[in-house]
Parts: C-alpha cells; sequence; structure tokens
C-alpha cells in the first residue's frame, strides 16, 4: 500500500485495516513459528494549522509469539504503538533537525523524509519491529513457578572469621 506522505497528510486522510502478523516477513524473521494472530493498524495524515507542519500518526495493536531469554518457552507478546512521525521535504531538512536533536537542542519527535511513494505497511512494520523487546522474557517463567521456592539455610558467612578477629 502506497501513498504520496505529503498529500495523504496535507489532506487530513486516514488508512486503518488488519493483517495477519506473518505477513510482516521483517517483523517475524528469527521468531518462532507459528505467528498467527492479527495485527490491527492504522495511519492518520494531520497538518498542523499555525506552522503547515505535516505529521503522521502511526497505531498498531496485536501481537506475537517470541521465545523468552531466561526459560526459553515460548509466548506470546502484546505489542502496541502509538507514534507520530513528522515529515520533512528534504535529506538537508532531516539532517538540520538531526544536528540539533545531537546537539540537545532537538525534540525527541522522529522525523521522516516524506516520500512520493511511502509504503504505509513497511512504516508500519518498521515501528512494531521498534517496539520488540531486545531480551524478551516471562514475567514470571511457567518452570520457575514449579520450583520451590530456595531455602534460606543458615550456611556460616565466610567473614564469620574476621568477627572473632575484631577488637571491642
Amino acid at each position: 500500500m502506497v501513498v504520496d506522505a505529503l498529500e495523504f497528510s496535507g489532506a487530513g486522510r486516514v488508512l486503518e485495516g488488519s493483517r495477519a502478523a506473518f505477513e510482516f516477513t521483517r517483523l517475524c524473521q528469527g521468531l518462532p513459528a507459528p505467528q498467527d494472530t492479527e495485527i490491527a493498524w492504522r495511519v492518520a495524515g494531520r497538518r498542523d494549522a499555525g506552522t503547515g507542519r505535516l505529521w503522521l500518526n502511526v497505531q498498531a495493536q496485536g501481537s506475537v509469539r517470541l521465545i523468552c531469554q531466561r526459560c526459553l518457552g515460548s509466548f506470546v507478546l502484546p505489542l502496541q504503538v502509538a507514534n507520530t512521525v513528522g515529515l520533512v521535504r528534504n535529506q538537508a531538512q532531516l539532517d538540520a533537525l538531526d544536528a540539533l536533536e545531537t546537539a540537545g537542542e532537538g525534540s525527541d519527535v522522529e522525523y521522516l523524509v516524506a516520500d512520493r511513494q511511502l509504503d504505509v505497511l513497511a512504516l508500519i512494520e518498521d515501528e512494531l519491529i521498534l517496539a520488540l523487546p531486545y531480551a524478551p522474557r516471562h514475567d514470571v517463567c511457567p518452570e520457575a513457578a514449579d520450583e520451590p521456592e530456595p531455602r534460606d539455610e543458615a550456611k556460616p558467612s565466610p567473614f564469620a572469621v574476621l568477627e572473632q578477629l575484631r577488637k571491642h
């Protein structure tokens, strides 16, 4: 699904739909199969009345199956993305904004060079990829719940000998 980003945002257009997670091939690369969940998405363009700046509001929600890095079991992770991306007309504007951000003077807003052939689903997939955790894991691993709690056995402290040497 390709749109002219400038025209789309300037006209305040909206696209939305849903897609099977496995259809986002870059998102699912390296993830366990099956990826049989649905990802609902929405992209809305807007123009600021005062400044004339163009924006894309990107939203997506769904879930993917991941491998827990703690117990190596699979689990389903809910994903929710809500991001606003500013559009600039050329690479020079983007470089200037990046320089301001590097100097600590810019905003935390992400910017993108407005493309006449912006792939909306690729933009959504990029946002979903950024929402994936670096080291996914359960909040509480299922195997850990089955194991008995470790006992706090009274082991002698390796520093107990020092207590005897301490002068009062």
